[in-house]
């Protein structure tokens, strides 16, 4: 009887021990951006920028989903409209940024690169976290202080989609690129 009592009370004092594991990316919240106006356009190939669109569109997608997987909260920006782009970004950053619910944000393009030496598609994955600042402060007073936040690079990843030296198409699932990326983001915000 006992040896049961301190079997018991051995096991109770290492459950209470135990620290449970908390994940330090909870609710931690990424702005996703992809689509026109950041990726190649081609001026008389409608089908190619709407197949470097859609490649893009899904990429950002599938990273959203898969972060959401770790436990961030994604918001996803895909531009339909090159000649736009550049204000319904910068509005949309802007507005998570004033409200401080962004934590970071995940740059997706899809570029064609060719001059003499390369000719290749890539997805370019390009993370920026933000950072909180102060400004304004009067140093001696501390007064007219307000915070605000500013992104700072972390890194870029690149997938080729089209392989300059086979000239075809990478056979590395897409479900693997993302994955890869989405592990730098959380590695990043850790």
């Amino acid at each position: 009887m006992l040896r049961k009592l301190l079997l018991v009370t051995f096991i109770a004092i290492l459950a209470g021990c135990a620290s449970p594991q908390t994940n330090t990316v909870e609710g931690k919240k990424l702005l996703i951006i992809a689509g026109n106006g950041l990726n190649t356009t081609y001026e008389d190939s409608p089908a190619a920028n709407g197949f470097l669109f859609e490649v893009g569109e899904t990429f950002a997608t599938d990273l959203g989903n898969k972060l959401e997987e770790f436990g961030f909260e994604s918001y996803l920006f895909v531009s339909k409209d090159s000649a736009t782009y550049k204000q319904e970004y910068q509005r949309a950053v802007n507005r998570l940024m004033t409200d401080a619910t962004i934590d970071g944000v995940a740059e997706i393009k899809v570029l064609h690169t060719k001059d003499g030496k390369v000719n290749e598609i890539a997805v370019y994955a390009t993370y920026f976290t933000t950072d909180p600042l102060i400004k304004g402060c009067d140093l001696r007073t501390s007064k007219n202080c307000y915070s605000v936040k500013e992104l700072d690079k972390i890194g870029d990843r690149k997938y080729l989609i089209v392989d300059q030296a086979t000239a075809s198409f990478n056979d590395t699932p897409v479900s693997e690129m993302v994955t890869d990326t989405a592990l730098f983001i959380y590695r990043a915000e850790l």
